[in-house]
């Protein structure tokens, strides 16, 4: 009489290596669908876990979410932590601005999350919003600071630079904008070089009235 085969056993993941098959389906999920379509049994079937698994972990989507925004933003990942210490102010804005430009090309979830804030007004987004102004406070004084005595408004300019960054990457496969193609490598290092150019002029200013004030 034969001995029946035993099925063999799944290995048993860790709680890190679940964690980590959590955050993948989540991210794989908000870049297919978008925040609104992500649903908790989707999440669970991605990452082949059990509901039950889940919530040992999350109360809720929304603090998955949560988790999530601060991993993937590019503000509340740290970014400015991994800036080299040794770069001028203006160099420094300069750091900044092409590195949004280059993550945000390349992170859909970030993408998807700022179409969230435009279309869903609900607490996670609030708080992330809120927490992506306070961590860039710091750095928007130290520019008002810089700029105080040349006339130019920073913390409007600067607002206008970083959304005029958001808007031209998540229109990019839209149409053209000023007969620009962003969506090409050509049309994205048009944008890149006019990024410097610009921060280049806006120091500019400030040179040129150190230079006035000399003559006075």
């Amino acid at each position: 009489m034969s001995v029946p085969a035993k099925t063999p056993r799944k290995p048993r993941r860790t709680k890190a290596a679940i964690e980590v098959a959590v955050m993948d389906a989540v991210n794989a999920l908000i870049e297919e669908v978008g925040f609104t379509k992500v649903t908790l049994t989707g999440i669970a079937a991605r990452a082949k876990i059990e509901p039950t698994v889940f919530y040992r972990r999350y109360s809720n989507l929304d603090e998955l979410f949560e988790v999530y925004t601060h991993k993937y933003d590019y503000w509340l990942a740290g970014v400015t932590a991994l800036m080299p210490e040794d770069l001028s102010d203006e160099e420094s804005m300069k750091w900044i601005l092409l590195n949004l430009t280059r993550a945000l090309h390349k992170n859909r979830g970030m993408q998807q999350m700022l179409i969230w804030e435009l279309s869903d007004d609900n607490p996670v987004t609030r708080r992330t919003s809120y927490l992506r102004e306070k961590i860039n406070e710091e750095l928007i004084r130290a520019l008002e600071l810089k700029f105080k005595d040349t006339g130019v408004d920073m913390s409007v300019l600067a607002a206008l630079i970083i959304s005029g960054i958001y808007y031209l990457i998540l229109h990019r496969n839209m149409s053209t904008f000023c007969n620009v193609d962003f969506s090409t490598k050509s049309g994205r290092d048009r944008l890149e070089k006019t990024i410097d150019q610009l921060v280049s002029i806006l120091f500019a200013t400030i040179r040129i009235q150190q230079e006035q004030a000399k003559t006075v």
